[in-house]
């Protein structure tokens, strides 16, 4: 692969960026062995397979000689950024965590204490490594500290002016040598290197929630970014245990492309009548880890909803659409950061609201759709994993993922689909 650029404009009427037929986003096929006879075990050899053709596929740049990269700089002492310097913490590295305000930068500082200290009270982490960590912590406020970082990952406020500001800045603090990363969930990276002088050493890295745990991330090129830029990414994200999996530059890049389809039939769903109890109960019976409104509630409803106003730039958005997501926000209903969301809360134990109905029920008739309640769970499950198979044909054809089986990588391992059926496109 060049440094030249491999993305190109598409020419659908969505802003969606397409790659080339000849370009290593969509590599021949891996062979596999055949694979064993029962279900489960079909569905272990096949995300076996998959790992493999993601780790070693032709999409990562045969670049040697590359730096070591000990030093990583975080921007954003949020959840988010607290998470990757406890990942990377855990990796060896150095870590410097900077934020503007001194109050966020110390809960951050102090949610890593909490992190570290609670796996030594468990008997997980020797008290002797946890001081090890701590000690390699460095936190800052002033963006002069990631001078001498070899690689800088942001994880500010999911806003593209905000991030190109961020990029700027970064910009004009750190060495040439510098390697930045967005952990940005959907925002477009060859906006957010137009905030800075040196966008062939800028890429994307969505790290999944939690951070620290979650073994994927998505690894996203932009336009012009460099060869050795992507190999050190790539390096990088093996260091921190996880497995890379190239993605596309287009909206919500693979996960959160799906994500939309998945979460667009639960808000349906619930307009139509059907309890977010029930949504939930059949779709972890199918198997999912969490159902998706114990999800949305756990991400938080005030920052999914921040997300649609900015993909409501770039797309069409009925006003039906994520409806009862957005009315949640707009109520104070965040989920579990203020006690109230598609459930009640006590501490992280989720109890059914009596008054969710009534909300559900009022949005529905403002806009005249009629109460459908009665639904089998298998309906509920068809609804809602269907558009994940469908979104990902689109990705494919779109050149926005190198294989199908990169999709299910990234759904299995960070969105709990279900292990056992293999993953989405396999359904």
């Amino acid at each position: 692969m060049s440094d030249n650029p491999t993305v190109q404009p598409s020419e659908q009427t969505l802003p969606i960026f397409v790659i080339q037929e000849t370009s290593p986003m969509n590599p021949p096929a891996v062979e596999t062995t055949p694979l064993p006879s029962t279900p489960a075990s079909r569905a272990e050899a096949y995300l076996a397979a998959a790992r493999r053709a993601a780790e070693t596929g032709p999409e990562w740049p045969a670049v040697t000689g590359l730096p070591v990269d000990n030093r990583l700089g975080v921007v954003g002492a949020g959840t988010m950024g607290s998470g990757i310097a406890l990942c990377a913490l855990a990796a060896g590295l150095t870590v410097t965590l900077l934020d503007a305000n001194e109050a966020a930068l110390q809960r951050g500082v102090q949610r890593i204490r909490d992190s570290l200290y609670g796996a030594v009270a468990r008997g997980r982490l020797p008290a002797a490594e946890c001081q090890q960590r701590l000690a390699r912590l460095h936190p800052a406020t002033d963006w002069a500290a990631l001078s001498d970082a070899d690689a800088v990952i942001e994880a500010v406020f999911e806003d593209s002016a905000v991030k190109q500001a961020v990029m700027a800045r970064l910009h004009a603090a750190c060495a040439p040598r510098t390697l930045f990363i967005s952990n940005t969930s959907t925002l477009d990276i060859d906006e957010l290197a137009q905030g800075c002088g040196r966008p062939d050493h800028v890429l994307g890295m969505h790290f999944l929630t939690p951070a620290h745990v979650t073994p994927l991330v998505e690894v996203v090129r932009g336009r012009a970014t460099s060869d050795t830029s992507l190999a050190r990414a790539r390096a990088l994200a093996v260091r921190l245990g996880k497995l890379p999996v190239l993605a596309g530059n287009a909206w919500g890049f693979i996960g959160n492309r799906l994500f939309e389809g998945y979460l667009r039939e639960v808000d349906a769903l619930q307009l139509e009548g059907v309890p977010a109890a029930r949504i939930d109960a059949a779709l972890e019976a199918f198997g999912f880890a969490l159902g998706p409104c114990r999800t949305l509630d756990m991400a938080g409803t005030d920052l999914v909803s921040q997300v649609l106003t900015a993909r409501a730039t770039r797309f069409e958005q009925p006003p039906a659409y994520r409806r009862i997501t957005r009315r949640l926000a707009e109520l104070g209903r965040f989920g579990h950061k203020s006690g109230r969301g598609h459930y009640l809360y006590e501490g992280r134990v989720a109890q059914p609201d009596p008054d969710l109905a009534r909300v559900c029920a009022e949005e529905a008739r403002a806009l005249g759709i009629a109460p459908q309640p009665d639904v089998s769970d298998d309906t509920i499950v068809r609804r809602c994993v269907t558009p994940l198979a469908d979104e990902g044909q689109r990705l494919l054809a779109e050149g926005m993922a190198c294989r199908a089986s990169d999709i299910d990588l990234v759904w299995v391992l960070g969105y709990g689909f279900p292990a056992h059926r293999g993953g989405p496109m396999v359904m």
